[in-house]
């Protein structure tokens, strides 16, 4: 059990944790232009003697992360007014902030990776995009190319990022939850049933994933392949929640719409209105100061060739539709433009088993498209996914699910040749990303 395996990190002893004041929290503005404190805010440490500001001189502060020994937290913050948004780091202990990333962009939501690393999602022309930074300082490596704003949400305790980015859906509005390694690579949807709004997600210590939707919370359990609904207390919550024992949480709720947001103690099938921790002044992002333990690191098995390779084993396999046997001859790839404009990158055969190996651009947005004999469109994919240069994916099938396992069978274009289909780079057009 994960419980026993982290088990320190609980403890019997009164909680102390960091959490962000703020009047108002539009935690949709890193849509557009628009700022998610417009009324300024400000981390405050919580202890049984009281409240205390954490970073006093600056203008604005917001988004703790913990050090993994518990002495240190990470934040976004702004010395002065005007300023963009910045990653520091100080000492809990007391002492000087310093500055983390570079630029004049908004740097947002940091949380520690191991290694004394840090990711955070940085501001650019087309959305926010992951960076990862050495905390001694270093070149940012870019984690993520998609279309729209990439936020990281927390750090997996098997060392993956858990973020939010735009549902894959076209128009759509919502957000869904991803993870992506630390090197950029392996991105994929956490759960393929793509529901409504998700984001500010967490993880519990069973490895469930607790997470906001419109104005309460649910999950993802590792028995279920779909959002599992929870049977919550009379209050409307807003994530990310932080665990302080097995069944029970530290959320920003309200009783009430036009109340303000305090944090309470949650307990799933908890009866009446959740016991309220802090209430004079809106309140939101609750992190425990406690040590806990260093996720794995993952070396990167990224290499120096042309672009990415990609195997699907079988185009049949499918957990939200179904294809007749036959009814595929040739995947066409899709990539996009500087400016955002879809642009047709070429096509190859698949084989009569489904399967088909493709060497594609990377760093760039991608989308696949299945097609016939005649050259009808049979399926696509509705969202954009990117790969490393150097990576090699194999994906079971076409939207087949995160938990689906392969068959036992060797994948006939393997069969056929070991040389991916090369697919050409794209035509980079308009604004640069």
């Amino acid at each position: 059990m994960l419980f026993e395996s982290y088990g320190s990190v609980f403890s019997a002893a009164p909680i102390r944790f960091v959490y962000t004041e703020a009047a108002v929290w539009d935690a949709r503005a890193t849509s557009g232009n628009g700022e998610r404190f417009p009324r300024g805010a400000r981390l405050m440490t919580f202890t049984p003697a009281g409240t205390r500001p954490v970073i006093p001189d600056f203008a604005a502060s917001a988004d703790a992360a913990i050090s993994f020994d518990g002495s240190r937290v990470l934040f976004s913050g702004k010395r002065k007014d005007g300023d963009a948004w910045q990653v520091w780091e100080a000492p809990l202990a007391g002492g000087a902030p310093r500055r983390v990333t570079s630029g004049g962009e908004d740097c947002i939501r940091p949380l520690y990776l191991p290694q004394e690393r840090v990711v955070y999602a940085r501001k650019t022309p087309r959305g926010f995009q992951l960076e990862a930074i050495p905390l001694a300082g270093g070149a940012p490596l870019r984690l993520t190319y998609g279309t729209g704003n990439h936020v990281p949400d927390a750090v997996l305790r098997d060392g993956r990022i858990l973020y939010e980015a735009p549902h894959p859906g076209e128009g759509s509005t919502a957000r869904e939850i991803f993870t992506v390694y630390s090197d950029g690579s392996g991105v994929e949807a956490h759960r393929c049933d793509h529901g409504p709004d998700r984001h500010a997600a967490a993880e519990l210590a069973s490895g469930d994933i607790v997470f906001q939707t419109g104005t309460t919370l649910a999950r993802f359990t590792s028995a279920r392949a779909g959002q599992v609904e929870l049977k919550l207390p009379r209050a409307e919550f807003a994530g990310p929640v932080e665990e302080i024992a097995p069944g029970e949480w530290l959320a920003a709720c309200r009783p009430a719409p036009k109340e303000q947001f305090g944090l309470c103690r949650v307990k799933p099938d908890q009866e009446g209105v959740p016991p309220m921790v802090v209430v004079e002044a809106n309140a939101w992002q609750p992190v425990l100061v406690r040590a806990r333990p260093v996720p794995p690191y993952h070396p990167s098995a990224l290499g120096k060739r042309e672009g990415a390779n990609i195997l699907c084993l079988n185009a049949y396999t499918s957990k939200s539709f179904r294809l007749p046997r036959g009814s595929v001859s040739t995947v066409r790839v899709w990539g996009q433009t500087d400016a955002g404009g879809a642009v047709e990158l070429g096509e190859t055969q698949v084989d009569p088993d489904g399967s088909f190996y493709l060497q594609v651009p990377s760093e760039r947005p991608l989308r696949l498209e299945l097609r016939d004999r005649e050259g009808k469109t049979v399926t696509a994919e509705r969202g954009w996914f990117w790969m490393r240069q150097g990576e090699q994916r194999v994906c079971v099938g076409c939207h087949a699910g995160p938990e689906r396992a392969p068959d036992n069978a060797v994948p006939q274009v393997l069969l056929r040749t070991q040389t991916p289909a090369k697919i050409g780079l794209p035509v980079h057009q308009g604004g640069g990303n």
